[in-house]
C-alpha cells in the first residue's frame, strides 16, 4: 500500500532531512501528506463515479494535496530552523558582548598613565636630599599592566586580538629607546604630549683597578670593580700587598752575577707564585677539577660509585673551607655555599639513587666553565711571575697555570662533534 501511494509524489524528504528532521518525523509527515492525497482521490471518485476521467482528476487532486502538505511541512521546518539559528546567533552575540565588556573593564583597569621624571637632587651640603639617599626617578610612558592583563585577554579570541592591538599601542606610546652610556641621560619626545622626558640615566661609571692591582684583584676575587672589592673585608689590603710583592720581585736587590743568589731568587719567585695560587684558591679549584674529571671518566664507564666523588669535588670548589667531607655526600646538604642544583643531586644519592647521564653532563659543564674562567683570571699575574723568573735566567715552564694541567674529559656530544671532518655537518 505504501508503494502505491508514491503515485502522489515522493519529493521533499531530502530537504526535510537537510533541515534537521529525523527519518521518523519525515515518514510521519509523508504518511499525513499521502493520507490527504488519498482523501482527495476518494472524494473525486465519490463525486464522479468510477470512470477514467474521475480517476485521472482524482489522482491530480491527490498529487496537489500531497505537494501542498509537504510544502507546508517544509515551510514549518524551515521557519523552526531559522528561529533556532536566530536564537543561537543572539546568544553568541550576547556572549561576545559580555566578553567584550569584560575585556573593556580589564583594559581600563590595567591602564597606567604617564609619570613625569623626577630629577635627582643636587648635592649641596650635609642636609641636602642627596645626603639622605634621595634619588631621582625616570619618566614612565603611559601604558598597560600586561602582567595582569595578559592572562585575562589570552582566554578568548577577542582578547588575543585586543592584546595584540594594545601591545602595538603601547609601543607607539613609549617611543623609540636607545642604550644609555655611563653618566648619560636618555631623552625622548613623548608622542602624546610632544614634550621632552628623561627616560633613564646611565649607570655611574664603574671604577676599576688596573695594572698589577687589577691583576691581583682578578686572581683573588674574580673582579676588578672597586665598589665590589670595598665590600669584601681585607680585599684592598691583600691586593695592595700582592701588587707590591710583584713590583719588588721585578727589581730584585741581588747580585745578578752571583749564581747562588740568582738561584735563590728564582726559587723564591716560584714559591711566591705557589703561595699566590694557594692563597687565591686557584690550586684548590684545579685539584678539585682534576678529581671531578677522573670521577666523571669512571662514571662514564658505568661506575655509579663515582657519582659521589663528582658531587664532592664540585661542592669543594664552591665551599673549600666548609664541612663538605669526602665519601659523605650528606654533608653537601648543609653547606650554604653549594648551589641548590648540586644539593639536589646529593639528596638523590642519599636516597639510594644514581645520577643520570644528563645530570652528570650538567655538572661537567659547571666545572668546564669554572676552569675556563679561573684560568683566564690567573693569566695576567702568571705572565708577571713568568717574566720575573725569565729575567733571572729561569725557565718559563717552572711557573705555570695549574689549569693547563687539568685533564678535561669530553662528553659524548663533544666526542661526536670532534670526530666530524672539518667543513662537514
Amino acid at each position: 500500500m505504501a508503494g502505491l501511494l508514491d503515485i502522489f509524489g515522493t519529493g521533499g524528504t531530502e530537504t526535510l532531512s537537510l533541515l534537521g528532521m529525523s527519518p521518523a518525523e519525515i515518514q510521519r509527515n509523508r504518511d499525513d501528506a499521502q493520507a490527504q492525497a488519498l482523501y482527495g482521490l476518494a472524494a473525486r471518485l465519490f463525486q464522479g463515479g468510477n470512470t477514467g476521467q474521475s480517476i485521472a482528476e482524482g489522482l491530480q487532486q491527490g498529487q496537489r494535496l500531497y505537494s501542498a502538505a509537504m510544502q507546508n511541512q517544509l515551510q514549518d521546518q524551515l521557519q523552526g530552523v531559522q528561529l533556532k539559528d536566530l536564537i543561537e546567533k543572539r546568544k553568541r552575540e550576547k556572549a561576545a558582548e559580555d566578553r567584550q565588556a569584560m575585556i573593556d573593564r580589564a583594559v581600563a583597569g590595567a591602564y597606567r598613565p604617564a609619570v613625569a621624571a623626577v630629577e635627582p637632587p643636587t648635592p649641596t651640603g650635609p642636609l641636602s636630599g642627596a645626603a639622605f639617599g634621595e634619588v631621582g626617578t625616570p619618566a614612565q610612558a603611559a601604558g598597560f599592566d600586561f602582567q595582569t592583563l595578559a592572562p585575562i585577554l589570552m582566554a578568548t579570541p577577542q582578547g588575543r586580538k585586543t592584546l595584540g592591538e594594545l601591545m602595538t599601542s603601547q609601543k607607539a606610546m613609549q617611543g623609540e629607546l636607545t642604550k644609555v652610556g655611563e653618566n648619560e641621560r636618555l631623552i625622548r619626545i613623548n608622542p602624546l604630549t610632544n614634550e621632552q622626558e628623561v627616560v633613564a640615566t646611565g649607570a655611574p661609571k664603574v671604577a676599576k683597578l688596573s695594572g698589577k692591582e687589577g691583576n691581583a684583584a682578578l686572581m683573588f676575587y674574580g673582579t676588578d670593580d672597586v665598589n665590589q672589592l670595598r665590600n669584601i673585608p681585607g680585599a684592598i689590603d691583600k691586593i695592595r700587598i700582592e701588587a707590591t710583592t710583584q713590583r719588588k720581585a721585578e727589581q730584585p736587590q741581588i747580585n745578578l752575577a752571583d749564581p747562588t743568589a740568582v738561584q735563590t731568587q728564582q726559587l723564591k719567585t716560584i714559591n711566591q707564585w705557589e703561595g699566590v695560587l694557594k692563597d687565591s684558591g686557584a690550586a684548590e679549584t684545579a685539584m678539585r677539577a682534576q678529581g671531578f674529571y677522573a670521577a666523571y671518566e669512571q662514571a662514564k664507564k658505568g661506575n655509579t660509585n663515582a657519582d659521589g666523588a663528582m658531587i664532592y669535588n664540585v661542592a669543594k670548589v664552591y665551599d673549600p673551607a666548609g664541612a663538605v667531607q669526602a665519601g659523605d655526600v650528606s654533608t653537601v646538604l648543609g653547606s650554604r655555599s653549594v648551589p641548590e642544583t648540586i644539593k639536589g643531586y646529593a639528596q638523590k644519592l642519599t636516597k639510594g639513587g644514581t645520577l643520570t647521564p644528563p645530570e652528570r653532563e650538567n655538572m661537567k659543564k659547571i666545572i668546564d666553565t669554572l676552569v675556563v674562567e679561573r684560568k683566564k683570571m690567573i693569566e695576567p699575574s702568571l705572565k708577571t711571575y713568568q717574566g720575573i723568573n725569565k729575567r733571572l735566567g729561569g725557565d718559563e715552564t717552572a711557573i705555570n697555570n695549574p689549569f693547563d694541567m687539568v685533564k678535561q674529559s669530553k662528553s659524548l656530544e663533544e666526542i661526536i662533534l670532534g670526530s666530524r671532518p672539518r667543513g662537514g655537518n
